[in-house]
């Protein structure tokens, strides 16, 4: 059995993706055992068995809200997490489909060619091939000082040498998120304290 300490201004729900936007969302109510004073807050104390892995959200007490912060019960506590790593926990399937679309997101491009300036020229060719910002992107049209891209299908990657990347899932992303986790904690144990 595990305990968690929450502040009482936070209810804590197990997590789930909803049916259509596939978004995190509080589920069933995990209820608070007991509440304590802990450090001068009213502090609800959540017993629960929970297994390693498990994804909870916690949302503002007495709001009719679904959406909220979501956490991974991870060696008896609970870790932080952003929403896609919570979306790839609970839907293991679909994980690499998601890594895929935040990087054409981050990279600006989708499957309809856009305009990106280039005022000092540049050397790219119709057809080509070309990483941009973490994806592959397709040159459709060019000028002196202009290029249409699009992002590149999985099949036009491998067909041109390109590796596509693959989201990590179950194990792998909890040993990842420990990862971080770890590497957080090493560079606050490595950052001096303010005097």
């Amino acid at each position: 059995m595990l305990a968690f300490a929450i502040p009482a201004k936070h209810w804590l729900w197990t997590g789930a993706l909803t049916p259509g936007t596939r978004r995190v969302v509080a589920d069933r109510p995990l209820h608070p055992a007991r509440y304590e004073i802990i450090d001068g807050f009213h502090t609800g104390i959540v017993e629960a068995d929970l297994p390693e892995g498990t994804v909870v959200v916690t949302i503002s007490a007495g709001m009719p809200e679904r959406f909220g912060t979501a956490y991974v019960v991870l060696a008896e506590v609970l870790q932080h997490v952003h929403e896609h790593e919570a979306q790839d926990l609970l839907d293991p399937a679909e994980a690499t489909l998601r890594l895929h679309e935040r990087l054409k997101q981050q990279a600006g491009l989708d499957c309809v060619s856009r305009r990106f300036r280039y005022p000092n020229g540049h050397a790219m060719k119709k057809g080509e091939l070309r990483v941009r910002g973490g994806w592959h992107a397709v040159v459709t049209d060019t000028t002196a000082r202009q290029v249409w891209l699009r992002a590149a299908t999985t099949a036009e990657i491998l067909a041109g040498g390109g590796v596509v990347p693959e989201a990590p899932v179950g194990q792998d992303l909890i040993a990842a998120i420990r990862a971080e986790v770890a590497e957080t904690a090493a560079e606050e144990a490595d950052t001096p304290a303010a005097a």
